[in-house]
């Protein structure tokens, strides 16, 4: 094996561990920290927010969405009262329908991604809560303009580390 290579999959271990940590984190502020900052009985769905993030950041690897959606799934179930499974699905045909959604706006040349990620979020946020809860009330809206809030800052900041990562690079 040649040095590249070993190098490339340390790089991949240190970004899928960075990964676990963060959803840790987020699962961790959000079931202890945010849960005292609730508007209309909703809490942000950090989780969400830092899946729907990388997924919308990510290159075009959709093996890398399945598994960015297992992985996000399974934090939102262990620390949920649902069963394990529910979340693991839906994150993954959100992102990947999301993904799919980018790629066809993006073909379209637009230079303000921004335009198109509050679209795809919102629609992907209120669709996760509504299939999540199996209905529809005035918390999923209000939960959903939470979570906007939170991916907002979430977009300045992977944007300003994506640009960083392609001047170095």
């Amino acid at each position: 094996m040649s040095l590249q290579i070993i190098n490339e999959r340390t790089d991949m271990l240190k970004k899928i561990l960075f990964i676990i940590f963060f959803f840790y984190i987020f699962a961790l502020l959000q079931n202890s920290f945010f849960i005292h900052f609730n508007f209309f009985g909703s809490a942000p769905n950090l989780i969400f927010v830092f899946f729907f993030l990388l997924v919308f950041f990510e290159k075009d690897n959709f093996y890398q969405i399945i598994f960015l959606g297992f992985l996000a799934g399974l934090f939102l179930d262990f620390f949920s009262y649902n069963y394990i499974g529910p979340s693991i699905v839906l994150l993954i045909v959100i992102g990947l329908l999301a993904k799919k959604t980018q790629l066809l706006l993006k073909n379209m040349e637009n230079k303000f991604p921004f335009v198109y990620f509050l679209p795809i979020f919102l629609v992907s946020s209120v669709a996760y809560q509504i299939l999540a809860a199996m209905s529809f009330d005035l918390r999923i809206i209000v939960q959903a303009t939470y979570n906007l809030f939170f991916a907002i800052i979430g977009f300045s900041i992977f944007k300003k580390i994506t640009n960083v990562k392609k001047i170095q690079g």
